[in-house]
């Protein structure tokens, strides 16, 4: 558009310049090598510009000329870049495609082409060299990579990919760690980062790593909540086993304000108070986990926790578990917890009005089997034979287990041995993987009863 606009500025002018010399009349002489030239000022214009025009387009034919076997080389140039990011292109594919034949061949045709290109040429060769397992090849056209700016992610990327791949973990973390100064907020290299530093057991990394990855969102916040408290616990435990008491205390306690539901961060800390004598401190930690979340696993500890009774007190042992019902009556942990103890006193009708609160939030075999044990216990054999039948009919039980390998787990573990996955043990049926399933086995905690608060203090 701007050139347009000059151009019809110039014809302007000159037709101007033409106007004006025609309007005011005159003759040019020139007197030149013993010749007399005598024109028309106008005559004398036209042939000025004419000659000036006719010199410039011979200016330009002879640029033309000059310049034709730079562009003749130009264009065979741009017609071997073009065949070279074809097998780029090619190449790349038969490495997606896994065909090392196919990627090596298109790997030297592109060099043939693109003899002084890097970048991706340098790195279809290094994947070209992995197809073939040369992977000291590969290697070296990965360091290649990181020589230049521009491409030293892809280097790093690939020579990290190799390192995880032969297990060498300290290389990768630390090509994970370049990688993540290169892109900070990259998800997938923060959780790369993470896993790693997990198993190198480098806690406290890895909680700086979790806070990165919170403000890039790596994980949802359940996921990153759930982690910091493994982790913490993990360092509580480590602590703890090295003698540093009041330190391993501090992660302890950390571990359960962040997740009060989580049974074993309750676990850790109400076993950790009791062991310093610290009885009450222990006793608020486990009502405080249960009224969050009943589970089984709090109920030995409880028990170890009840003070001493009276020797004429029958119901003291009763009443310290109706403590649990009164937390959570609409729970069947509590009304289950509540008739073991009744099982254990044998008073055999606290024990059946418990037992069929528990039954009527939520049915499961434990709760059948605890019946029928019952029910042998008071001679009701025919009884007891029909809760067996109905416990191998029922919903299994919860368990740990490991969502990754289907193991189960008597306890639940930062790591789960063998195979050292981190934070992959949770509470639940290993049988029922599928999500309806699951729902379905647990919306029975979602009942509401009529609870069964307080009867050994009616006795």
């Amino acid at each position: 558009m701007v050139r347009v606009f000059l151009f019809t500025v110039q014809i302007i002018l000159l037709i101007a310049a033409g106007y004006w010399i025609f309007n005011h009349p005159g003759s040019v002489s020139i007197h030149w090598l013993g010749y007399d030239i005598e024109a028309h000022i106008g005559v004398a214009f036209v042939a000025l510009v004419t000659i000036v025009f006719t010199l410039l387009f011979l200016y330009k034919v002879i640029g033309w000329v000059a310049a034709l076997p730079r562009r003749l080389m130009g264009l065979r140039g741009r017609k071997r870049r073009g065949r070279g990011f074809q097998s780029l292109t090619i190449g790349l594919s038969a490495v997606a495609a896994g065909d090392s034949r196919l990627a090596s061949y298109h790997a030297y045709r592109m060099r043939q082409f693109l003899p002084d290109e890097k970048g991706l040429p340098w790195l279809l060769e290094a994947q070209a060299a992995k197809l073939r397992g040369e992977d000291g090849e590969a290697k070296m056209f990965f360091e290649k990579l990181l020589k230049d700016k521009d491409t030293a992610f892809m280097g790093v990327r690939g020579l990290l990919t190799a390192a995880i791949d032969s297990a060498d973990v300290d290389s990768a973390l630390e090509l994970a760690r370049q990688a993540l100064v290169m892109h900070p907020a990259q998800s997938w290299i923060i959780r790369t980062v993470f896993g790693l530093e997990v198993q190198k057991r480098e806690w406290a990394a890895a909680l700086t790593t979790l806070k990165k990855g919170e403000r890039a969102k790596a994980w949802t916040p359940e996921e990153i909540k759930s982690n910091r408290v493994a982790i913490l616990l993990q360092q509580g435990e480590e602590l703890h086993r090295g003698g540093y008491q009041g330190e391993a205390t501090r992660k302890y306690k950390d571990a359960h304000r962040l997740d009060p539901s989580f049974t074993p961060a309750a676990l850790a800390l109400a076993q950790d108070y009791f062991s310093h004598q610290k009885r009450r401190a222990a006793v608020a930690v486990i009502e405080r986990s249960w009224k969050e979340k009943p589970h089984p696993d709090l109920v030995p500890v409880w028990e170890s926790l009840s003070p001493h009774n009276k020797p004429n007190d029958v119901t003291a042992h009763l009443r310290w578990f109706e403590r649990l019902v009164a937390l959570t009556p609409g729970s069947a942990e509590s009304q289950i917890a509540a008739a073991r103890a009744a099982i254990h006193d044998g008073m055999w009708g606290e024990a059946w009005q418990y037992l069929t609160a528990a039954e009527k939030i939520r049915p499961d075999a434990r709760l059948y089997r605890m019946w029928a044990q019952m029910e042998e216990k008071t001679d009701h054999s025919e009884s007891a034979k029909r809760y067996w039948e109905k416990a191998a009919d029922a919903a299994p039980d919860q368990v740990w287990w490991c969502n990754e390998t289907g193991r189960i787990y008597e306890r639940w573990m930062p790591i789960a041995d063998p195979h050292g996955a981190f934070n992959t043990i949770i509470w639940g049926y290993p049988h029922a993987r599928d999500a309806a399933v699951q729902t379905r086995l647990a919306g029975a905690n979602d009942i509401v009863i009529e609870p069964v608060l307080s009867i050994a203090s009616k006795i």
